[in-house]
């Protein structure tokens, strides 16, 4: 014979469906338990049993059909799952890092110079505001006359930008950035928060290269007193992790705003 016979389709007793629709049953209860309910609904599971026992619709095709469909709802919980998984672990990482970083930065005044100004740009200014007049003076009293101290005055002025003298008595630079954020709101405060930290930090790094060139020919006393004051610039760089953004400003030749 050049054609086999078919095989007859398998029939079911209706022990067997009754054995193998409980089967299905049992495996929506447990991803109904496991996932989501409303994606494994029992009840509409019940009204294609049903109209599969009125129709007389074959109870083979019937069952492929449902398993498939149930692999299908399945397959796409899990990854929802996953995806849930991986956004919560993100999530928790970024609470821990936010946690880490409110510590390093924590020992900085938290100066309310606005309530729409963020936390970290509010400690900025606290930090900023504590250096004044403090390192201008010493500056001052190491460098002036030399060369340097033209770069440094320069400088100087560009981070005193940052201080606030209460009440009420801002810089122009601090009222911008509050300008920016009334103006933009939610929408715009990731970038108007990254225009201010970067320029603090181009600030406090640029201060920080020019005293290290001049440290060369000072007495010890003068290099100890300047060295202090580099320290204290790069302290804050440091804490409030500003090294990348200052890079990134200095590399592409950017003047603080």
């Amino acid at each position: 014979m050049f054609f086999k016979k078919k095989t007859e389709k398998e029939t079911y007793t209706p022990q067997g469906k009754a054995e193998i629709l409980k089967q299905l049953r049992e495996k929506y209860r447990k991803a109904a338990s496991r996932y989501d309910a409303k994606r494994f609904d029992a009840k509409k599971l019940e009204e294609r049993i049903t109209y599969q026992r009125v129709t007389s619709a074959d109870f083979e095709r019937f069952i492929l059909d449902e398993m498939a469909f149930f692999k299908k709802m399945e397959t796409a919980a899990e990854e929802e799952v996953q995806k849930r998984a991986r956004q919560e672990e993100a999530e928790r990482r970024m609470q821990e890092i936010m946690a880490a970083n409110d510590a390093r930065i924590a020992h900085y005044a938290d100066t309310f110079f606005h309530p729409l100004a963020t936390l970290e740009c509010r400690r900025i200014v606290g930090a900023l505001s504590g250096l004044f007049p403090e390192i201008e003076n010493d500056l001052r009293y190491v460098f002036q006359g030399t060369k340097p101290w033209g770069e440094m005055k320069f400088h100087l002025a560009d981070l005193e930008r940052f201080v606030y003298k209460p009440p009420m008595r801002m810089t122009a630079f601090l009222a911008a950035y509050i300008a920016e954020l009334q103006k933009w709101g939610e929408t715009g405060r990731d970038d108007a928060d990254r225009k201010f930290l970067q320029t603090a930090a181009m600030c406090l790094t640029q201060l920080a290269q020019e005293i290290q060139k001049g440290l060369d020919g000072l007495s010890q006393d003068d290099a100890t007193r300047a060295s202090r004051v580099q320290a204290r610039l790069e302290a804050i760089v440091a804490d409030f992790r500003l090294t990348e953004w200052a890079a990134h400003g200095l590399s592409l030749g950017k003047k603080p705003e």
